[in-house]
């Protein structure tokens, strides 16, 4: 049993000593993960001949997409002043694909996952609020089809999109629907660089493993029909139509990027438009600027004007975001997350306050500059 229970709830601080501790074990353990595999790369250095075709023979039938593991400290308090979250967890994501040709035209896809929900990918670790959690589950899993350089077609466990839009106003990247999905890529003959055509099923939010959605493969109460353009170097868009079990929801994004100037690197609108039933609106409005090389900072303002299947860091209501990102190199990031209500907010148990902060391993770049993988 891994639950335990560390102090009040309602007070912030009695966890950090505890977050500081997992983030340390975390980091050492990453690292001896680095050195043990580097060791045993120089020992090995000598046939490195012999495993270029080892690891070229491999990729031409398995190769990873993503693999990483991150670790983050929560702190939630609503309106009323009740902290409901103040806990560590993690979050694992591992993607990967068996190709049936040497080009990858045709190959089966799928996502491992933590999280106990298909719109939550985090684990509680049992320190702070929540019981341990340490499942994962197989959330993704469809197959692929490329017949030819312009078209795709997905069929299976898939993932959703949102084009330009981010989880603020779209669907939450922890999402999976069953289903099929059609992406036209032919900017030279239809103007678009992408084109989508999705029909599935968004539902059974309880039940994680696609193994046990997989009955609702003849069902569609999901459509969603996109489009996407990169106009030029500086300005890009989207727009798609979603069918959601009834609701008509119309979403738009543009963005637009500027190289040189001292101030942000680029400027993201996106909004959304419920049609029918019960006619809303909401919208994100965010910046961008990198310094250094290393530091990202992005800030924003988010109104949301109901409950939707967006990020949960953005429920109803108006709200101010920053995020300020600082990545080591290519394999870990540490970054830091403030989420604050602004005005009047829908009820006493909305959020008013949350925090977070997140250190990121990202494997899979510790597996290619070892040249494992």
């Amino acid at each position: 049993m891994l639950r335990k229970n560390y102090g009040d709830v309602n007070a912030a601080h009695p966890i950090f000593a505890k977050v500081a501790l997992l983030f340390i074990c975390i980091i050492t353990l990453c690292f001896a993960v680095i050195g043990q595999t580097a060791t045993t790369s120089s020992t090995v250095a000598g046939q490195k001949k012999a495993e270029q075709p080892t690891r070229e023979k491999i990729k031409r039938w398995f190769e990873l997409d993503a693999f990483g593991i991150t670790a983050r400290y929560r702190f939630i308090r609503t309106r009323n002043g009740v902290t409901t979250n103040n806990q560590a967890q993690y979050q694992v994501n591992a993607r990967a694909r068996f190709k049936f040709d040497s080009k990858g035209k045709y190959a089966v896809h799928a996502g491992l996952f933590s999280g106990n929900s298909i719109n939550g990918g985090w684990n509680n670790t049992g320190i702070g609020t929540g019981d341990g959690v340490t499942n994962l589950y197989l959330k993704q899993l469809y197959f692929s089809a490329k017949p030819v350089k312009e078209i795709e077609i997905q069929y299976g466990g898939i993932g959703a999109t949102n084009g330009e839009n981010t989880e603020i106003t779209g669907l939450d990247n922890d999402v999976f629907l069953t289903g099929q999905r059609v992406v036209v890529r032919a900017p030279k003959k239809l103007y678009f660089d992408e084109i989508g055509v999705t029909y599935a099923f968004l539902g059974d939010f309880n039940r994680p493993s696609v193994f046990k959605r997989f009955k609702h493969l003849d069902k569609s109460n999901y459509h969603q029909f996109l489009v996407r353009k990169a106009v030029n170097k500086r300005v890009s868009f989207s727009a798609d139509y979603t069918f959601e079990a009834g609701r008509d929801t119309l979403h738009q994004a543009v963005k637009l990027k500027f190289p040189k100037s001292p101030i942000l690197d680029s400027v993201l609108f996106e909004n959304y438009q419920r049609l029918d039933p019960d006619p809303g609106y909401g919208f994100n409005i965010m910046g961008d600027k990198v310094i250094g090389k290393k530091l990202t900072l992005t800030g924003g303002f988010a109104h949301i004007d109901r409950s939707i299947l967006n990020g949960d860091r953005y429920p109803r209501g108006n709200r101010l975001h920053l995020i300020a990102a600082y990545k080591f190199n290519p394999e870990f990031t540490i970054s830091s997350v403030i989420i604050q209500g602004v005005g009047p907010l829908a009820a006493p148990t909305t959020v008013r306050t949350r925090y977070e902060l997140l250190f990121s391993y990202n494997i899979l770049e510790s597996l290619r500059r070892l040249k494992i993988h």
